[in-house]
């Protein structure tokens, strides 16, 4: 039943969005906020569906031929919607899928991935003040904020955070993934409430303007690990944070 409603719901919500049937079902600008995000809702369902449904089924023999298949599909995907004429709503998704082509090989990976993960994300995170703070209007990693944002996010969520939705045995720790998911709600909540003119400027405000561009990264990925680890359980081992 959870399943149903999770696919579900975001499937429905997606086709309100890309038919524009929300802003008519809705308050105008209720459903522009609930629009906003649909790279995440497409993240979310892709993302998802790939680690339930397909990921436990591929044997060795066939892993890295559907997974690269997969990629180049989300690749030829995003470069087709990116150089497209279509209205918005579809033409914004191909952040979303340049990011999949990445993602889905990487969470295909047999676990666990020892200590990289952490690191490859730091590396990332690196580069994005770099980017930040030396061309904040053209730098590829502001360009790209939603897709760097999401492989920021991947290995953390996957391999440090809430290892047990991909590494069944592995051991996780409840207060650091409750505090992981009230990050992930707490720090956009906050840049929106802060408005668009403290994102107005230079040094912080970048920083601000560059989270307030990636928040449908963390929606989705947060709404992934929500439906796994919360929704279904799977937690792996759990240890209670030292003291």
């Amino acid at each position: 039943m959870l399943s149903w409603l999770f696919y579900g719901g975001l499937l429905l919500l997606m086709a309100a969005i890309l038919t524009t049937l929300l802003g008519r079902l809705l308050p105008a600008e209720l459903a522009r906020r609930i629009g906003f995000n649909s790279e995440g809702y497409t993240l979310a369902v892709v993302l998802a569906g790939w680690i339930q449904f397909v990921r436990p089924k591929l044997t060795r023999a066939t892993r890295w031929q559907v997974t690269l298949v997969a990629a180049a599909a989300c690749l030829a995907l995003a470069l087709a919607l990116y150089t497209s004429a279509l209205p918005s709503q579809f033409k914004t998704l191909n952040e979303t899928f340049f990011a999949l082509s990445l993602i889905l090989p990487y969470v295909t990976l047999p676990r666990p991935l020892r200590r990289w993960p952490p690191m490859a994300s730091v590396g990332l995170l690196v580069a994005v003040l770099v980017g930040v703070a030396s061309s904040p209007a053209q730098s590829p990693v502001v360009l790209l904020a939603e897709t760097v944002a999401a492989l920021i996010l991947v290995p953390l969520a996957f391999d440090v955070v809430d290892r047990g939705i991909l590494e069944p045995t592995a051991r996780t720790v409840s207060g650091l993934r409750y505090c992981w998911y009230a990050v992930l709600v707490v720090v956009p909540l906050l840049v929106v409430l802060l408005g668009t003119e403290a994102r107005s400027g230079g040094g912080l405000a970048d920083v601000l303007e560059y989270l307030g561009r990636v928040r449908e990264a963390v929606i989705g990925i947060l709404l992934v690990q929500l439906y796994f680890a919360v929704g279904l359980g799977r937690t792996g081992g759990q240890r209670q944070a030292r003291r």
